[in-house]
């Protein structure tokens, strides 16, 4: 009798355990997708203002500026959209400051100059960059429409800023002191 208790208080702890966890993993999976449309909406706009954006081949025309133009979309402060399409990863930027759920943010750097930082949360919009292969593409499209265009030189963790020189370096926190980053040399 009393197994049959503990038997029957067991399977209701694990049943409201299971419930408990599948309300959090929808409501994540409800704010990521939410976060993804308010990005796929920004990157349609930005499509319509910047030509040829989304195309791998194209070619933009201008030098650029720096600091980088921004630009309101959506009420969102955008600077630029990158694109990885061997992880099939295309998302706008934000401006410096300006962290947004399924987007990209401007750190600092310049893309004229190089040294440009771009960062986002790993388990969101960089959650493929750990798969980035060294020659991968890669570009930054800013708001002017011109395109830079980087390779996937290398993998690492870093503790100092001053330790990296790539011109683009795509970047998580891997804990408060370490980011896990993708070092690229424009083209």
């Amino acid at each position: 009798m009393k197994s049959n208790s503990i038997l029957r208080t067991t399977v209701i702890i694990l049943i409201l355990a299971a419930v408990a966890a599948a309300a959090v993993l929808g409501y994540r999976t409800f704010r990521i997708s939410r976060a993804h449309a308010d990005a796929d909406k920004v990157i349609e706009r930005m499509k319509t203002i910047i030509p040829g954006l989304g195309i791998e081949d194209n070619a933009s025309s201008g030098n650029g500026r720096d600091p980088l133009s921004v630009m309101t979309i959506e009420n969102i402060d955008v600077v630029g959209c990158l694109e990885v399409p061997s992880i099939d990863l295309m998302v706008p930027v934000t401006a410096r400051g300006k962290t947004r759920a399924g987007f990209a943010s401007y750190l600092d750097g310049s893309a004229v100059k190089g040294r440009l930082r771009l960062t986002g949360d790993r388990n969101d919009v960089f959650g493929k960059i750990s798969r980035l292969k060294p020659g991968a593409a890669a570009a930054f499209t800013d708001m002017d429409g011109v395109r830079y265009k980087y390779s996937v030189l290398t993998q690492f963790h870093l503790k100092k800023w001053d330790k990296a020189d790539y011109d683009l370096m795509l970047c998580y926190e891997t804990d408060e002191k370490t980011r896990f980053v993708v070092g690229l040399n424009r083209n």
